[in-house]
């Protein structure tokens, strides 16, 4: 979730400089406040930095960089419709649908943002823009 930052650098530095603050305070100027707090408690690293191991802040860097979603379920075609928003294509190359921010970080379908008329348009996104980013890769 921090590609360009080395985290883990980041939080023993922070505890050196002022161990009195919380991981969460000073994971909150790499991810946003609400997502740095859950990620904190997620791991049990409440408390002051300088109180933590690098035991516990290797823990909480590895929630960092192997971050993953798990879908927790879909309400199926019934209610499938075309959605606005998301990445922008201009930060995606259009042949491979690679970011051009981040080589290797790939999106496709929905989360980018184009959209199309209703009736399978969607789909036909999905599947091509899946099609270029699978063969690139």
């Amino acid at each position: 979730m921090a590609p360009d930052v080395d985290v883990l650098a980041a939080l023993k530095l922070a505890r050196g400089a002022n161990g009195r603050q919380s991981l969460s305070t000073v994971m909150s100027t790499l991810l946003p406040a609400r997502l740095a707090k859950y990620v904190a408690d997620k791991h049990g690293a409440s408390g002051h930095l300088a109180d933590m191991s690098d035991k516990v802040l290797v823990r909480v860097v590895n929630a960092v960089s192997d971050w993953a979603i798990k879908p927790a379920g879909t309400e199926g075609y019934r209610t499938a419709e075309v959605t606005l928003g998301g990445i922008d294509t201009r930060d995606l190359d259009s042949k491979s649908m690679e970011a051009k921010a981040v080589p290797g970080l790939y999106f496709i379908g929905e989360c980018v943002d184009v959209t199309g008329w209703l009736g399978g348009y969607n789909f036909q996104w999905a599947w091509a823009s899946g099609h270029a980013a699978g063969s690139a890769v």
